[in-house]
């Protein structure tokens, strides 16, 4: 079922200098609001992994389907050749991604886990520009079994505004066992 909703354009009043503000609000006329349009992006339900190890961040690290191939996109447009894992009309409009997703535990060592997104633009004829890093969070160190949520950023202040992305995990320290990563969620909020 499609819904829709009519919001109307912000109203503008002017304020008065006498110490006398004028701020009507109605139906007709009401604040205006930011409305905030998030979307499940990117599921990976099959393929748990573990993330690659390493105290520095890189684009070769474990992607969100297990994958280490540095060039590839997970999330974007496609042009020409080069195409993306989930293709979507609008990721120049992403400002913020929420990753949730389940880890096992790590025996007795307490391992944090480190998020990162990075962007890029691509030309006309589909060639990338090189990976820029957009953000990354690291969870606390802990060793048991438990649900990870990622906010990338933390607070949004804009629109990333690239064409493609790539989500990449790492671990640190090193642990016996390692943990996995499973039941990845990737939700988008746009502008």
């Amino acid at each position: 079922m499609n819904h829709r909703m009519h919001i109307p354009a912000p109203y503008v009043h002017p304020i008065y200098t006498d110490n006398q503000i004028d701020t009507p609000v109605s139906t007709t006329a009401p604040f205006p609001v930011i409305v905030r349009d998030t979307r499940l992006v990117a599921v990976n339900d099959t393929t748990s992994f573990v993330p690659s190890l390493g105290s520095s961040n890189s684009q070769n690290h474990t992607d969100i389907f297990g994958n280490t191939n540095g060039s590839r996109a997970n999330i974007g447009i496609a042009v020409g050749s080069t195409d993306a894992d989930i293709v979507i009309p609008d990721p120049w409009r992403i400002r913020r991604f929420v990753v949730l997703c389940t880890r096992t535990a790590s025996g007795t060592t307490s391992v944090s886990i480190t998020c990162m997104v990075v962007g890029r633009l691509l030309a006309p004829d589909g060639t990338p520009t090189p990976w820029r890093n957009v953000v990354n969070v690291t969870d606390s160190a802990f060793s048991n079994t438990s649900s990870i949520r990622f906010a990338l950023p933390s607070s949004p202040t804009g629109v990333f505004g690239y064409d493609q992305y790539r989500i990449v995990f790492r671990r640190d320290p090193d642990s016996t066992p390692a943990p996995e990563l499973s039941l990845i969620r990737v939700y988008a909020e746009f502008s």
